[in-house]
This record gives structure tokens, sequence and C-alpha cells, in this order.
């Protein structure tokens, strides 16, 4: 008779835990990462909307690489700065450049090139994603931008 498997010793129990365990450990953690910087941008772009409309000026707002900033006018001053690592694709466009949302006191609308604006994907090292839907009001929510609404100007 052929022994395919070898004596169960303890030690292999245990090591085969400590893997299984490190594992699920990893993947909530990717997890964690994810929905934090999730919040972290949703409170970061929805804060730039609020100010944009509460004092009636232009923020625009750019991504570069996995930073954000947001900024007055095009050569104003920087207000504020983000890092999301978990930053994968962005899908928004606008006048004044790829990868940008231009709020005013009235929505992102005069500055979009698609008329109902666009989103924001993350993504975790294991493949979660959530996505961030800007419209043109300026109003920041969780999901995708509608494929049926991708006209443009």
């Amino acid at each position: 008779m052929i022994k395919i498997i070898g004596e169960i010793k303890p030690y292999r129990i245990l090591i085969l835990t400590l893997i299984i365990v490190s594992i699920g450990i990893l993947i909530i953690q990717d997890y964690s990462r994810l929905t934090k910087d999730f919040s972290k941008l949703m409170s970061f772009l929805t804060n730039a909307r609020l100010k944009a409309m509460q004092d009636d000026v232009i923020l625009i707002t750019q991504f570069m690489g996995k930073n954000v900033i947001v900024k007055e006018g095009e050569k104003g001053n920087v207000l504020g700065f983000l890092n999301i690592s978990t930053l994968h694709k962005i899908n928004y466009d606008t006048k004044l450049g790829k990868d940008t949302i231009v709020f005013t006191g009235s929505g992102t609308s005069p500055y979009n090139i698609r008329i109902h604006g666009g989103d924001i994907t993350l993504k975790s090292w294991f493949g979660f994603r959530k996505n961030i839907a800007v419209n043109c009001t300026g109003l920041v929510t969780e999901g995708l931008y509608p494929e049926g609404q991708a006209n443009s100007y």
C-alpha cells in the first residue's frame, strides 16, 4: 500500500493553521485599508464641494498618481492634500485637464467634459473595489457614473 500522507504531527497542524490565519488577517487588513481610503476620499471631496458652495469660489481637485490636492482656482494656494494608496482609476475629465474635478458654487457642470460628471475607482491588493461618483452638481456618492449618460458637450 502506498503511503500518500505522512504522519500527522502537531507542528504541521500548527504551521498550517498559522498560514491560514495570516492569510485571513492580510485579507481583512487589505479590505480595511480600502474602506479607510474610501471614507477619507469621500470626505475630502465632499468638503471641497461644500467649501466651493459656501464661499462661492472655484476649487480645483487634481489627482496626481496616488495623491489628491485641492487648490483655489488654477493658480491659487493648495488648500488640502491627501494620499490615497488604493487609488486606481480616475474617470473624470474637465476643460481644465484630465483627472481633474472643478467644484464651483453651482456644481461641476460648467467645466465637465461629460455632462453628468464621472467616477473614481479604488482597488485593493486583493482586488476589492469601491467606486465614487461625482455628478454635475458636485454631489459625491458611492457608485459608478451611469453608463447610459456618457454624452459630452
